[in-house]
C-alpha cells in the first residue's frame, strides 16, 4: 500500500467515525449532491479543501449515485513556494488538478478595510465562472463545523444580526449554479487530527498579509480567532456549547424573535402584526435609484466608464466611494482624487450621456412599486421624488414608465441646496410639503439617506437593493420597518 492509499485508507478507517460519517451525513441531510451533477471541488491548498477533495474521490467511489469531478486551483498571487506546495500535495494526495490564474491579491492588497471579505468575494466569482466553463454545475468549498458556529456568534457581535453559512446556496450571479458545503458537519479539530496522523502540512489563507502564519488552525489574530477563543472557552464550562450554538440555526422560533428576513428578502418585525405598523403615510417620499428604479447597475457601471475614459484604472470600491454624491460632485471627487482632467461640466456633460441612454432605453422599475403607488394614489396620499440623478435623463424614464404623473414634485440636491447626506435635505422637503419632518415616510434604500432621514425625525421605511447588501444589518437597526421588497407593502 503506498502513501496515498494510506492516507486515503485513515478517512473511510480511523477517521470513520469522526470525519466520513460525518461528511456522508451531511451531504445526505441537506441533499448536497444529486445523480448527474457535476461537481468542481475548489482546493485553497488547505487542509479543509485538501481533505474535502479526498472525501469526494472517496464517495464517487463507493456511491450508488453517479457524479462527476473536477479539482479546481485558483492561484489569485501565490508566491512560487507556496504553488509548489499546493502541487506537491495534490500529486502525493492523488488529487488531479486544475490550476487557473487571477490578480485577486495584487487587487486587494492596496484595501485597507474588510480585504479579507472582498478577496473572498471575487474568489468565488472566478470559481464560479471557471467552474461554469467546465460545465460544473456546483461548487463545493471546505467551511466544516467550526466555520459554521462560529459565524453564528460572529454575525450577533459584529453585524448585529443572527445569520450562519448555508450548507448549500444558489448562486444570484451565475445561473444554474449552485454552493455545497459537504464538511458541513466535520469538526475542525478532527481535520487537524487527520493531517497530523499522516504527516501532512498544508497552506493557510497563503495571503500577502498572512503567509508567514504557520500554525494548523490558521489564527490571525483576527475576529475570527477572538470567536474561536471564546468558544473554546465556554465549552471548558460546557461541552456541549458548540452543539447548542449549532442546533439553534436548525430550530428558530420566529414567535420570540423581534424581526425576520423571509426567503424573499422582506423583512419583518413583531410590531407590524402587533400595532399594524405599516399604516398609510401621511406624506410619501420617494427615492428614484435602487428604490423605485432598478438602476444601481448603471452607477456603479459609468463611474469606472468615466474614469477608464480618462485613462484611470478603476479601484473595486469606486461605486461605494461615490454612493451618494449627485453628477456634478461625483465628478469634482474624480478630478481632484484621481486626476481626472477637464472642467467639471465637461464632466458632467459625459457621465450623463453615458448614462441617459440607459435610462431612456432600458432602466426599469423595482418589481410591486407601480402596485404600491397605484395603492397610494388612491388613497391620496401626497407623492414626491427625491433623487441625486438629473432631470434630464430622470424625466424621460419616468414617462416611459408611465409613472411621472404620480408626484407633486421632484426634488434634487440642487433644488433644495442640500444633499441627502445632511438632515436639511429632508427638513427642506417637508417645508415643501407645508408639513413637518414628522409627517413624512421616506422610502429609500441606501444607508446614508435613510441615516440623514432619521436624523431629520423622518419616519423611513427600507427598500432592499443589491449595492446595499452589505449596509443591511445597519439599515434594519435605524429604519422603522424594513420592507424589502414593495410587496410587502402591498393590502389585501
Amino acid at each position: 500500500m503506498d502513501r496515498t492509499q494510506e492516507i486515503e485508507r485513515s478517512i473511510i478507517k480511523k477517521y470513520r467515525k469522526s470525519i466520513w460519517n460525518r461528511f456522508v451525513g451531511g451531504v445526505k441531510d441537506y441533499h448536497l449532491i444529486e445523480e448527474g451533477d457535476r461537481i468542481a471541488v475548489c482546493i485553497s491548498g488547505g487542509k479543509d479543501s485538501m481533505l474535502l477533495a479526498k472525501c469526494m474521490q472517496e464517495l464517487q467511489r463507493h456511491s450508488y449515485m453517479k457524479f462527476s469531478l473536477e479539482f479546481l486551483v485558483m492561484d489569485p498571487g501565490y508566491n512560487p513556494a507556496n504553488r509548489r506546495r499546493i502541487e506537491e500535495n495534490a500529486a502525493l494526495l492523488g488529487i488531479p488538478v486544475k490550476i487557473f490564474e487571477s490578480d485577486i491579491f495584487e487587487v486587494v492588497e492596496a484595501i485597507a478595510e474588510s480585504p479579507c471579505y472582498l478577496c473572498a468575494r471575487m474568489r468565488r466569482g472566478h470559481l464560479y465562472k471557471y467552474a461554469q466553463s467546465l460545465g460544473c454545475n456546483k461548487i463545493a468549498l471546505g467551511h466544516h463545523f467550526d466555520d459554521v458556529i462560529e459565524t453564528v456568534v460572529m454575525s450577533m457581535f459584529y453585524s448585529a444580526e443572527i445569520k450562519t453559512m448555508m450548507p448549500k446556496l444558489r448562486s444570484r450571479n451565475f445561473e444554474g449554479m449552485e454552493l455545497i458545503r459537504p464538511l458541513y458537519l466535520v469538526r475542525e479539530q478532527d481535520i487537524i487530527s487527520w493531517a497530523r496522523h499522516n504527516g501532512l502540512s498544508f497552506l493557510q489563507c497563503a495571503c500577502r498579509r498572512t503567509e508567514q502564519r504557520s500554525d494548523l488552525t490558521g489564527t490571525d489574530g483576527g475576529r475570527r480567532s477572538a470567536t474561536k477563543a471564546l468558544i473554546r472557552q465556554l465549552r471548558a464550562e460546557n461541552p456541549q456549547v458548540d452543539v447548542n450554538i449549532f442546533r439553534s440555526i436548525h430550530d428558530v422560533n420566529l414567535k420570540t424573535v423581534i424581526g425576520y428576513t423571509d426567503l424573499e428578502g422582506g423583512y419583518h418585525h413583531f410590531l407590524d402584526a402587533y400595532e399594524g405598523r405599516t399604516g398609510r403615510p401621511e406624506f410619501a417620499v420617494f427615492d428614484l435609484d435602487g428604490t423605485l428604479l432598478d438602476s444601481m447597475w448603471v452607477w456603479d457601471g459609468v463611474a469606472a466608464d468615466y474614469l477608464r475614459a480618462h485613462g484611470v484604472t478603476p479601484p473595486p470600491d469606486l461605486a461605494a466611494q461615490v454612493r451618494g454624491m449627485n453628477v456634478p460632485q461625483a465628478v469634482e471627487f474624480a478630478q481632484r482624487q484621481y486626476g481626472v482632467s477637464g472642467t467639471v461640466q465637461q464632466g458632467v456633460e459625459q457621465v450623463c450621456g453615458l448614462v441617459a441612454r440607459a435610462y431612456a432605453e432600458k432602466v426599469q422599475l423595482k418589481p410591486f412599486a407601480r402596485d404600491y403607488l397605484d395603492q397610494l394614489r388612491r388613497q391620496g396620499v401626497p407623492m414626491c421624488l427625491a433623487t441625486a440623478s438629473e432631470p434630464d435623463y430622470v424625466l424621460p424614464a419616468l414617462e416611459r414608465l408611465g409613472i411621472g404623473g404620480y408626484f407633486k414634485f421632484i426634488a434634487t440636491s440642487d433644488s433644495l441646496g442640500a444633499t441627502k447626506q445632511s438632515a436639511a435635505y429632508y427638513e427642506k422637503l417637508a417645508e415643501k410639503f407645508g408639513a413637518a419632518p414628522g409627517q413624512l415616510t421616506v422610502f429609500d434604500d441606501s444607508l446614508h439617506a435613510i441615516r440623514s432621514a432619521k436624523e431629520a425625525g423622518c419616519r423611513v421605511v427600507a427598500i432592499y437593493d443589491d449595492a446595499s447588501l452589505d449596509e443591511r444589518s445597519r439599515i434594519k437597526v435605524l429604519c422603522d420597518y424594513y420592507a424589502g421588497g414593495f410587496d410587502a407593502l402591498l393590502e389585501g
